[in-house]
Order: structure tokens, then C-alpha cells, then sequence
């Protein structure tokens, strides 16, 4: 039997050309379906340039956002953490005990609608109610952070948490999700940081 994150039913996304671009399952079109209608009634869109003209257009610019990151990447395991999501097993525990309520270095194909607020890193993925820039101010509150698989921005992220727990004066923590690919994560640049 597999595992219930998978699906025989998909959403192609087919761009102008008529080519598939994309595909969705259709719990993660719905989502995106719903997080645009929110940050539309919420005036999130008013603020956007060029404005929004539909969902399907933003839904297609914003796969190619993610494609045109991923495609700076030539390392699989880059390019691999562009699609990662968590299993839907992975949230409820972390609002439950944890009290999580922010996702840091989300996108809108990967965000979990369980989290109220999240951070992405491209100002337009304002049209699907992310916050964007998730440098730009410090974390603060309960949060849970998965950055792309890279070095320096997985350093980056854990520097930006440490630093940003240590001057708040509310209570803060943010959850890392890092990888372990040598299974010494000692080693890694971002794992020092924890030492100091």
C-alpha cells in the first residue's frame, strides 16, 4: 500500500503553449486556490505590481518562479529541496507541542496551510498571502524553518535564528529542518553555529 502522500489523481498545469508545466495534486490547487482568494479579500493584491489578473496567469508565473530558481542550481540535491513539502504528518505535532504558527522560507507550493503565516522569498508570492523576505526582520514567536538545500543559506538561516532569539524579548524558537548528508551533522557549517 503507499503512502497517503500519494496520489493517482493530478492537475496539469499547462502553460500558453499548451504544454504541461506542472502538476498538482488536487488538494495542493485547491490550497492555492484559496490562499489567493484570502489574500484578495484581505487587500494583499492592491499592493502588487503589475496587478494580478487571474488566478491561473499568477499560478503560472508562479511555477515558473519556482523552474527559474531551481535552474540556477546544477546540484540534485538543490535542485531536489525546490520540491520539498511536508508529509502531512510533519505539522500537527509541531502546532500541538511546539505551538508553531509561522513557516520561514516557504513557497506557496510548499507552504502548509495548517501554519497561519508564512515567508517566501519573491515579493509577488505576496498574491497567495505569503509574507515575503524572510531576512528582513527578525524571527520571532514559534516558528519552523525549512530553507533550500544549500550551504550558505542553510548557514544563513541558522545564523538569522540564533541571532534572532538572542536579542528578542519575547519568547522564540525556530524549528530547523536541515539535512544530513554525511550523517555527521558535527561537520556542517550550520551545526557549528548550535556549539558556540
Amino acid at each position: 500500500m503507499l503512502p497517503e502522500v500519494y496520489t493517482d489523481t493530478v492537475a496539469c498545469i499547462y502553460n500558453v503553449d499548451g504544454k504541461c508545466k506542472c502538476m498538482l495534486t488536487p488538494e495542493r490547487l485547491s490550497i492555492l486556490r484559496k490562499a489567493f482568494d484570502r489574500a484578495k479579500r484581505c487587500g494583499l493584491h492592491d499592493h502588487v505590481q503589475p496587478p494580478p489578473i487571474s488566478f491561473a496567469s499568477e499560478l503560472v508565473g508562479l511555477i515558473a518562479r519556482k523552474d527559474i530558481s531551481a535552474s540556477k542550481h546544477t546540484n540534485k540535491k538543490f535542485k531536489d529541496s525546490f520540491a520539498r513539502i511536508f508529509p502531512p504528518t510533519s505539522p500537527p505535532p509541531f502546532k500541538k507541542w511546539a505551538l508553531v504558527t509561522k513557516e520561514k522560507m516557504a513557497i506557496p507550493l510548499d507552504h502548509d496551510p495548517k501554519f497561519p503565516h508564512y515567508w517566501s522569498e519573491h515579493p509577488r508570492d505576496k498574491v497567495f498571502g505569503a509574507n515575503t523576505i524572510a531576512f528582513s526582520s527578525r524571527f520571532s514567536g514559534f516558528s519552523i524553518c525549512h530553507p533550500i538545500y544549500q550551504e550558505n543559506t542553510m548557514l544563513l538561516a541558522t545564523r538569522h535564528a540564533i541571532y534572532s532569539a538572542a536579542v528578542s524579548t519575547e519568547d522564540t524558537a525556530t524549528f530547523m529542518l536541515l539535512p544530513s548528508w554525511n550523517k555527521d551533522m558535527t561537520t556542517n557549517p550550520y551545526a557549528s553555529l548550535c556549539r558556540k
